[in-house]
């Protein structure tokens, strides 16, 4: 092959892929420089912030002549709390006590509570402070994991689709994401991190790699403890043994065989006591020194994990406080419905139903050896309505910037061919670019007492992806014949990779 040829080809191969981290590099760093001279117009230390759209009240703005209510919902969580313990980290303080939520900077005094995450967010902020700027370090940390997330992503959507330009396509989306740009690149949130660690983490467990996927995993889990739940997905893939090709029963009941005995059979001891040794030492080294030290760790950590009932049945929760699905009912005017509700998901009941749940189904997945991407994209997929049931049932509640964590799922999971999984290779198609979106859009623009039901609205839409995706190609079929199946083949035949 001659070196035009070679050139071109590599042109075409990677070329696309270099496009988008481009255009997204140019759009990340425009926006981070936006947030960081908005961030710096305000001298005192511990009330830096940006802009955080139309605050308590919602906004307005006019579509088509219509008025839309929006709330971007945001908090000076950077400058009040990220700031201040990366400074006391550096200091030496420890983070699980009372005095690391105190520090004097400047003359300014700040109390900020407790600290209640894993070790691993605390020297995060001290490594953004460490770096030689005005505070903005963290900030830049931040939006660098955020941005990388777009590798993992693109490796995923192409390694479960077979196709190079629908792993593209998935990078571009959640490079330009609005829900990610605000509250990863613009106001700093803390979820970037643990996003990175997971994402990568699943990428390496796709190319077969289990040690390093299971390293990066747990390495989320000391970010976050919404990373927690991700020991589910991987305690099933490392425990189920992969069946041979010929072995073709599903759930059927070998004979002479008990229930018991079938399900031993198709667990792989040994593959995971080994992984599992492995997650456990690297988070003994972390983990143990803080303990030693701080005994009353694990009771900070717990803290995150809790709730607490509704003050009233009548008016929503304050602006600072997290959002709850049995709010909905409150909005409705509904409180006796609010009562049952606050009742069955402050016990954390419906929480853990839905866990145990999702986690038997990913359980008995037909795990086969050539079709082991299949049988991943299915557990992952298993893993985000998973994820939106705890964001929807958990008792302590959510935040808009928690939902950074499923734009990757969106900018994946954009079509019915991804989801099911059904065939050797998934073909771009319309809903994988304006899909995402309007998922994004359905979390960032509604007002924060009512944008639980839009994030509803996605899990059933997820639950019913099959029907849903089958009423799309009847709908869709009779545009479909408007352009020349020439023409079409052509246009399709430049997006398989």
């Amino acid at each position: 092959m001659s070196y035009r040829n070679r050139t071109k080809k590599l042109i075409f191969k990677y070329g696309p892929l270099v496009l988008i981290l481009l255009v997204g590099l140019f759009v990340w760093t425009w926006v981070f420089t936006t947030a960081v001279a908005h961030y710096l117009e305000t001298p005192i230390w511990n009330r830096r912030g940006v802009w955080l759209g139309p605050g308590v009240e919602p906004g307005e703005f006019q579509l088509f002549g219509f008025t839309i209510p929006y709330q971007f919902e945001g908090y000076t969580d950077y400058s009040f709390f990220y700031a201040h313990w990366g400074h006391n980290i550096l200091r030496g303080v420890l983070p699980y006590g009372e005095e690391f939520g105190h520090i004097v900077i400047d003359g300014v005094e700040n109390n900020n509570g407790l600290y209640m995450f894993p070790p691993y967010t605390a020297l995060f902020y001290g490594l953004g402070i460490l770096i030689p700027v005005d505070d903005w370090g963290i900030g830049l940390l931040i939006a660098i994991c955020g941005y990388l997330t777009a590798f993992p992503v693109y490796g995923i959507a192409k390694e479960l689709s077979s196709n190079r330009r629908v792993g593209e396509i998935a990078a571009l989306t959640y490079l330009l994401n609005p829900l990610t740009l605000y509250h990863t690149t613009y106001l700093w949130t803390n979820t970037a991190p643990f996003i990175l660690a997971f994402f990568t983490g699943y990428y390496l467990l796709l190319r077969n790699h289990k040690s390093l996927g299971t390293f990066c995993l747990v390495t989320a889990a000391l970010f976050k403890q919404t990373a927690w739940f991700f020991a589910l997905p991987l305690v099933m893939h490392l425990l189920v043994k992969t069946r041979p090709v010929s072995e073709d029963k599903g759930l059927e009941l070998p004979p002479n065989e008990s229930w018991l005995e079938y399900l031993i059979s198709r667990i792989d001891i040994l593959s995971f006591a080994k992984n599992a040794l492995l997650a456990c030492i690297y988070a003994a080294m972390v983990l143990l020194p803080f303990y030693l030290a701080q005994p009353q760790m694990i009771d900070f950590l717990l803290l995150a994990a809790g709730g607490f009932p509704l003050e009233s049945f009548t008016e929503p929760p304050k602006y600072g406080q997290p959002m709850r699905f049995q709010v909905l009912p409150v909005v409705a005017g509904r409180p006796n419905l609010a009562m049952i509700l606050d009742e069955i998901i402050s016990s954390g009941a419906l929480l853990w139903f839905g866990v145990v749940i999702f986690g038997g189904l990913m359980l008995i997945e037909n795990k086969k050896e050539c079709h082991m991407q299949q049988y991943l994209g299915r557990i992952l997929f298993l893993t985000m309505l998973m994820l939106f049931w705890v964001h929807l049932m958990g008792p302590r509640g959510v935040f808009k910037y928690y939902f950074t964590l499923f734009i990757p799922f969106f900018s994946i999971f954009s079509s019915a061919s991804m989801i099911q999984q059904c065939d050797e290779q998934v073909n771009v198609s319309l809903s994988m670019i304006w899909f995402p979106f309007v998922a994004t859009l359905l979390i960032l623009i509604p007002p924060r007492n009512i944008y639980l039901i839009f994030v509803l609205l996605l899990f059933i839409c997820y639950l019913l992806a099959g029907p849903i995706g089958q009423l799309w190609q009847m709908v869709t079929k009779p545009f479909r014949r408007l352009v020349p199946e020439s023409l079409s083949n052509r246009i399709l035949s430049h997006f398989h990779g």
